[in-house]
């Protein structure tokens, strides 16, 4: 009985050990994914294109003041890179989607970015 109870315990034991190992490493690789999203070469890929859309964004007279990074959205795309959501003004509706491409030289781009519906009604209101 005392030697089929050791036996037990140290299997549990090992999945213990397991689980809080991949919780681990889940971990960290958030971590990395939020210190890519929120690098200064990933907040100039997101300002780029803002000023694209808005030339007076962040300005007194430009509609796109601020920006927030949803850090608890972060994925990586199966086909390549890093997806990002970045709400504006402070609004969850008015947001734009990246997909974080890393150059190889410590800078990154975009493959395609993507405005939700309230955020190009929100900047044609603006221009029209």
């Amino acid at each position: 009985m005392k030697k089929g109870l050791k036996i037990i315990i140290g299997i549990l034991l090992v999945i213990v050990i397991g689980i809080g190992g991949i919780g681990y490493m889940q971990h960290k690789e958030h971590e990395k994914m939020v210190a890519i999203a929120t690098s200064e070469e990933a907040k100039k890929v997101y300002e780029d294109f803002m000023k694209k859309r808005d030339p007076n964004a962040f300005e007194e007279d430009g509609v796109i003041q601020s920006y927030e990074i949803d850090t608890t959205s972060l994925k990586y795309n199966p086909m390549g890179g890093l997806m990002v959501d970045v709400y504006l003004n402070g609004k969850q509706n008015i947001y734009i989607s990246y997909n974080l491409i890393d150059n190889g030289d410590g800078t990154y781009h975009s493959a395609y970015y993507i405005g939700s519906p309230d955020l190009l009604e929100f900047l044609n209101e603006e221009y029209q």
